[in-house]
C-alpha cells in the first residue's frame, strides 16, 4: 500500500469517524480526540490486513480499539461509548452487508451465504473484542488497587 493510499485512507476515516459521531450527537469537545481514535483503529486494521486476514486484523483492531477507549475515558472522565463508537465506526461492515443483500435480491445464494457468514463472523469478532477492552480494564484496575 503506498503512503498516498494510507494517507487518503487516514484523512478518510478520519472524517467519516467525525462525521458518524456528529449524526450521534457526541459532545463537541470530544469529537477530534474520538475521531482520531478512530483513524487510528482504521489504519492497524489496514496495515494487519495485508499480512494476516481480515478477521484477524478486525479482531486486533478492535481490541486495541477497546482497551484505548476504555482508557480515554477514564482520562477525560467521558462515558467510554463516546470512543467505543468512534472505533466501531470503521469497523462495522457496512459495504459488505450492501453486497450481500444486493446477492439475496439478484439471487446470487452463493455469495449471499459466503457473505453472511463473514458478516457474522466480523460481528463476533467485534463485540468479543469489545468485551476484552473491557476485562483488560477491569483487570488493570484490580492490579493498581492491589
Amino acid at each position: 500500500m503506498s503512503f498516498v493510499t494510507l494517507l487518503l485512507q487516514a484523512v478518510a476515516s478520519f472524517f467519516a469517524s467525525m462525521l458518524f459521531l456528529i449524526v450521534l450527537n457526541i459532545q463537541k469537545k470530544m469529537l477530534v480526540v474520538s475521531s482520531l481514535l478512530g483513524m487510528l483503529v482504521w489504519l492497524l486494521y489496514l496495515l494487519l490486513k495485508g499480512p494476516t486476514n481480515v478477521i484477524i486484523a478486525t479482531f486486533v483492531a478492535a481490541i486495541v480499539g477497546s482497551c484505548l477507549s476504555q482508557f480515554l475515558s477514564i482520562y477525560y472522565k467521558t462515558p467510554s461509548v463516546v470512543f467505543i463508537l468512534a472505533t466501531l465506526a470503521p469497523l462495522v461492515p457496512g459495504y459488505l452487508s450492501y453486497r450481500t443483500t444486493a446477492f439475496f435480491v439478484t439471487g446470487q445464494y452463493d455469495h449471499a451465504i459466503a457473505n453472511t457468514t463473514l458478516i457474522v463472523l466480523l460481528a463476533l469478532v467485534i463485540s468479543i473484542s469489545m468485551a476484552i477492552g473491557s476485562i483488560v480494564l477491569k483487570v488493570y484496575q484490580h492490579l493498581k488497587h492491589r
